[in-house]
């Protein structure tokens, strides 16, 4: 949980963007699939190497035989298509073809949060925990309120405080209306959904 103070956050990042939209500024701060295209990519080099070796080795009369090609000629000669063998290996291959596709498709989540902001050809980025600590600020505010902390993970905010207080539902609803205050004060260019703990005397 992201408490109040601690080390300093990364200025926020601007970001020129012709044709500002909330889904352009969202898209602004996704990060590519770096780590997936790296093992697809390293995969194919794999694959590529080997080929390579088993064609060269067979040209020159000397085949590695690193690939059991009898093996796997001999099952394929041997096996239906609607073997239950076939249809499972045929299944994975087809579910491994669809984990790539979403793997490119869907971006990953970035650690900057995009913010509107007045000028439609700019975008303004915040590290998460640095509106975490907004939102536990916003929270210790309030009265009654003897501690606060917030966590961000995201689009979905958690703000958790402590009370002396026994009617901890009101104070719920106070806590609630100002960190929300806060977050349409910052504007995000994605909804960011809110849940409030108080944690009365024990």
């Amino acid at each position: 949980m992201s408490e109040g103070g601690g080390r300093s956050e990364r200025t926020p990042l601007f970001v020129p963007v012709r044709g500002f939209d909330g889904a352009g500024a969202e898209r602004a701060f996704r990060p590519g699939r770096g780590l997936p295209a790296v093992v697809a990519a390293l995969a194919l080099l794999a694959i590529g190497v080997l080929t390579a070796v088993e064609v060269i080795s067979a040209l020159l009369g000397r085949p590695a035989g690193l690939v059991p090609y009898e093996q796997v000629a001999g099952w394929a000669r041997t096996t239906a298509w609607n073997d239950d063998r076939a249809l499972a290996a045929a299944a994975a291959l087809a579910l491994i073809g669809l984990v790539l596709v979403l793997i490119a498709a869907v971006p990953g989540r970035g650690r900057l949060v995009a913010l509107r902001t007045a000028d439609p050809d700019l975008v303004v980025g915040v590290p998460r925990r640095a509106l975490a600590r907004v939102l536990t600020g916003a929270a210790g505010r309030v009265d009654g309120v003897r501690a606060a902390g917030a966590r961000v993970r995201g689009w979905h905010a958690d703000v958790s405080v402590r009370t002396d207080l026994r009617d901890t539902a009101l104070l719920r609803e106070r806590v609630r209306a100002a960190a929300e205050r806060e977050i349409a004060r910052l504007a995000p260019a994605h909804p960011i959904s809110l849940r409030v703990r108080v944690h009365g005397p024990r």
